[in-house]
């Protein structure tokens, strides 16, 4: 290779060289010119994304809270539902209405228990029509409502002196049962970062009316 070929090579080397060295401290500028502008975002966003958290633990809290309570009618567990009220809690269960600890007490582990109630619910389940439930967090954090629809199955205690309810204990039956669908409404308090009903509602629905064709 002469030597001006070599002196023409190692200069377009260097300027080439050159170029990308440019371009990459060129980059790194104007990276450090955006950076500064673009850093502050993450922390701003912060405090948003932990609302966002904790507003999905609450809802999660809140669901669980309510699995437990239809699990504890249905497993006859009532010292465990009435432990899941606040103390001056309102109940309301397919038109038996309490309020207040001591009254929920006395009509899940009294008059359930007992079977004394004139209509009990003995189970829950889900619909495949049902609307989807609802679960609202004040702004606050510490208070909350909700919606949970499904089906319960009701019982009515037959009574003791008829010939129905003697027939009907002779086959090991001691209620009339049936099922209707319908929905919880519930307000929630949040206190030392734990979630208690104070008010549960059970209402059934309606039952829907055949529509008339034209």
């Amino acid at each position: 290779m002469t030597e001006n070929k070599m002196n023409g090579t190692r200069r377009a080397f260097f300027v080439r060289g050159g170029a990308v060295l440019g371009a990459g401290v060129a980059t790194a500028a104007a990276a450090g010119v955006l950076l500064p502008d673009a850093a502050p975002a993450v922390p701003d966003r912060l405090p948003q994304l932990q609302r966002e958290l904790t507003s999905h633990q609450d809802r999660e809290s809140i669901r669980q809270l309510h699995r437990a309570f239809t699990a504890a009618i249905e497993n006859q567990t009532y010292e465990a539902a009435v432990e899941l009220f606040e103390p001056h809690a309102d109940l309301n269960l397919s038109g038996l209405s309490v309020q207040g600890q001591p009254a929920i007490r006395r009509l899940l582990i009294t008059q359930y228990r007992q079977q004394q109630a004139r209509v009990l619910h003995s189970a829950y389940r889900q619909g495949p029509l049902q609307q989807p439930d609802l679960i609202a967090i004040a702004a606050d954090g510490a208070h909350a409502t909700a919606t949970f629809h499904c089906d319960v199955e009701l019982s009515t205690p037959l009574p003791a002196d008829s010939t129905l309810a003697q027939m009907a204990r002779l086959q090991g039956q001691v209620a009339e049962r049936h099922w209707e669908a319908g929905r919880f409404e519930a307000r929630y308090v949040k206190t030392d970062g734990q979630w208690k009903m104070t008010a549960l509602r059970f209402t059934s629905s309606p039952p829907s009316r055949p529509q008339l064709l034209p």
